[in-house]
């Protein structure tokens, strides 16, 4: 009999104040952390609420809940609910008594909210609402295991250049890079096949880890040669750039909303004047001034909020890495582009509490000429001219059908639905 043995970490989030919780233990790479309570801390009277919310788990398995509670002396009660990927998973009703025996105001008791598994969790909510003064809470402790293991089929055009598997669940894979072709140049790996786009694509760059969340492909990308060169500032020195994550080929866009206390990023845009900044640099180069170059906005912010500000930012630079951020309440905050909101539906451009170090973000020099980049998945293609149906059925051997938004390719007897 083969005895398959799981190894499970623990991650534990001690509350700090009614806004903030420390991580001790281990968790998934790039998970993402906010915790709030409606009153102070991790005291939950009548009508109050705490929530702890944990986003980019990255598919793991939650083995078991405890959140450490305490009352007072002779009262204490609510409801414990657990989310798992935006649906309830379980809830709990009922007062440290019910739960332990007696009421306590000294010593933090576990409550256990989770027993049983809970495979594929990307999104975690747990949240304590009062029904009687009061209760206070200590810190979560999740019990998990990783992901199974998962292949990557890397495409090159047509055929297959290799397949990656990690050596354990959520270790990822590290991506190769590809040749240049004579007139295509490669960039990097997209989630997503696709012949001809001129907008630049999300790519996971050669020599980056990615984590696939299933047994997944990923297609070469490649670029027509004729396009500019992505130039980024190694060498600080004032002037209008565009501020970009080199990764996911996006940029800061607009002016902070005031009362969300974001801003916006966009797909790079070489002739989007909403994506241009200016930027000033003191003497130093350790602190910058960012203005909205269309509109004259200032871009700063607030403590921890963004805001139409003239705010000192400070300045991470290495080689052509550029990264701002700011100091607040003794942590640092990096102006980031995709940070998820607070309901986990979405993203927005902002601060994200990190240290500043390595990373994608970079200073770009914006292109103001008239040439439009092409970018495909099937440099086997006319070089810098979209590809069409007979040229598709010339290249490949297939029959290619348009019905409406989709292309359904018709392959040694099977039928393949595309969204155009």
């Amino acid at each position: 009999m083969k005895l398959l043995l799981i190894l499970l970490s623990v991650m534990t989030w001690t509350v700090e104040s009614k806004n903030t919780v420390s991580g001790q233990g281990s968790w998934p790479y790039d998970i993402e952390v906010s915790y709030n309570c409606s009153y102070q801390k991790g005291t939950v009277r009548a009508g109050d609420e705490a929530v702890l919310t944990l986003g980019n788990l990255g598919g793991i398995t939650v083995e078991k809940i405890e959140v450490y509670v305490k009352s007072n002396q002779n009262g204490g009660a609510g409801v414990f609910t657990v989310q798992v990927n935006g649906s309830t998973a379980t809830t709990k009703e009922g007062s440290l008594k019910d739960w332990t025996g007696a009421y306590d105001n000294a010593a933090f008791h576990p409550i256990t909210l989770i027993d049983t598994s809970h495979d594929g969790v990307k999104n975690l909510t747990v949240s304590l609402k009062g029904t009687e003064n009061s209760l206070h809470i200590e810190k979560f402790a999740i019990t998990y295991g990783p992901r199974p293991a998962h292949k990557v089929k890397l495409m090159a055009g047509w055929r297959q250049y290799d397949e990656l598997a990690e050596e354990t669940g959520m270790s990822g894979v590290l991506l190769p890079a590809l040749n240049d072709t004579a007139n295509w140049k490669f960039v990097g790996w997209s989630e997503q096949e696709f012949w001809y786009i001129t907008n630049p694509p999300v790519v996971h760059a050669a020599g980056s880890r990615f984590y696939p969340e299933s047994d997944c492909t990923l297609w070469a990308v490649y670029r027509y040669d004729n396009t500019p060169e992505m130039i980024y500032m190694s060498e600080l020195k004032d002037g209008v750039y565009q501020y970009v994550n080199r990764t996911t080929n996006t940029a800061l866009t607009g002016v902070p909303d005031e009362k969300e206390g974001t801003m916006s990023y966009a797909s790079i845009g070489d002739n989007d004047a909403d994506q241009y900044y200016h930027v000033t640099f003191t003497t130093t180069c350790d602190t910058a001034y960012i203005t909205h170059e269309q509109t004259g906005t200032p871009i700063g912010y607030n403590g921890t909020q963004m805001a139409s500000k003239a705010s000192p930012w400070l300045v991470y630079h290495n080689n052509d890495e550029t990264l701002f951020y700011t100091k607040a309440n003794g942590k640092n905050y990096v102006l980031w582009l995709n940070v998820m909101n607070s309901s986990n539906s979405g993203y927005y451009a902002g601060l994200l509490k990190a240290d500043p170090g390595p990373s994608t973000m970079a200073l770009r020099v914006p292109n103001t000429g008239n040439s439009e980049p092409a970018y495909t998945c099937h440099p086997e293609m006319p070089e810098g001219t979209e590809i069409t149906n007979e040229r598709m059925n010339e290249l490949t051997n297939e029959r290619v059908v348009q019905i409406g938004i989709y292309t359904l390719i018709i392959k040694d007897g099977k039928k393949y639905l595309r969204l155009k």
